[in-house]
């Protein structure tokens, strides 16, 4: 891009929050429920973690789970240990508990699994495309857990279920709570509930110390965007990205109208919009944003105009939609706008 767009140097935030999320010991107590919802009454070490309050909670620690997740009810025994993420947010929430799966849905592409996660997960066999995995190639596996996208793989759940026990939530168009939740649901069935509840409270620690640097009387409201060579697609503030953002007191330009997960822009309906933070996820190769950048409606926005239009990378803004990922979401966006 000609723009001046600040491409921040990820190594940083990523040597930060690997050094954040290390060392995490065990705490006992109990957690929460599916992946909706807010949780007022919550127990207190579920809502310090910001998990909502009926995330299979009463599971934890037994030796036969049953689970409530978005397309039904699974029984799970004992410890699995060969288990299959058909999301990369699914590869997040092992690794968030010291667990590494042996087949991932990873679209032929594993550097898009981030390198905080990563490097915490091991040798494992592509199960090809998320939206479409390869049923064979994970029943060669014999895993004895799937984690699948309530969304994508609706259609297959059965299928599946047939392979091994099941449990699906939203990851695709899940939102930043959805994600809290159905990290906290997927560790009860790993039984690692106690070190989800860990790690969880490690998060939102972490999240608070970034919304404490942004200053007093922050107003401006920024807005996410996925640009590629035909498109510009904003995401509002039920997304989650916004939501994360949200998390550490950065407010989202785009209203929240209809409950779309995303919404396509053109370059007219951005400058309505009038975002004075734009932090933009390119897709490789020439996108929109090169030609919008020669026209003077491009040079009206206010990000534009403030020089407050950031390069982002898509696997860790976009793909990623984890509790780890979220941390980089964060720490990157923190630092980007107030360099601290």
């Amino acid at each position: 891009m000609s723009l001046s767009i600040t491409r921040f140097r990820r190594a940083v935030a990523v040597l930060t929050l690997t050094a954040a999320a290390v060392a995490l010991s065990g705490c006992g107590g109990s957690a929460s429920s599916p992946a909706t919802g807010a949780a007022p009454n919550a127990n207190r070490a579920a809502a310090a973690a910001g998990v909502s309050s009926d995330v299979n909670d009463e599971q934890c620690g037994k030796s036969t789970r049953t689970i409530k997740h978005d397309l039904g009810t699974t029984t799970i025994t004992g410890n699995p240990t060969k288990v299959v993420a058909l999301e990369y947010s699914f590869v997040d929430a092992m690794a968030a508990v010291g667990m590494s799966p042996v087949g991932v849905a990873d679209d032929d592409h594993p550097e898009r699994i981030i390198a905080p996660i990563r490097e915490k997960t091991g040798k494992y066999t592509s199960v090809g495309l998320r939206a479409t995995p390869n049923i064979q190639v994970i029943t060669s596996l014999k895993p004895d857990l799937i984690i699948a996208d309530s969304g994508r793989h609706k259609a297959i759940y059965d299928q599946l279920s047939k392979i091994a026990p099941t449990i699906a939530y939203p990851s695709l168009n899940g939102n930043y709570q959805q994600v809290l939740d159905s990290e906290m649901s997927t560790a009860i069935a790993l039984n690692k509930c106690d070190e989800m509840k860990t790690r969880l409270a490690e998060h939102a620690k972490l999240l608070s110390e970034l919304k404490a640097k942004v200053p007093a009387g922050e107003e401006r409201k920024a807005l996410f965007v996925r640009a590629s060579e035909k498109g510009f697609t904003g995401f509002p503030p039920k997304a989650y990205t916004p939501g994360v953002l949200a998390a550490v007191g950065i407010g989202t330009a785009l209203p929240d109208e209809n409950g779309d997960a995303s919404v396509s822009l053109t370059l007219e309906t951005l400058t309505t919009t009038k975002p004075e933070v734009m932090f933009i996820a390119p897709n490789p190769g020439p996108t929109l944003t090169d030609q919008w950048e020669k026209s003077p409606l491009w040079k009206q926005v206010p990000a534009v105009k403030d020089n407050r239009t950031f390069e982002v990378d898509p696997d860790s803004w976009s793909r990623s939609r984890g509790l780890i990922s979220a941390e980089v979401v964060a720490t990157e966006a923190i630092k980007l706008l107030y360099g601290k």
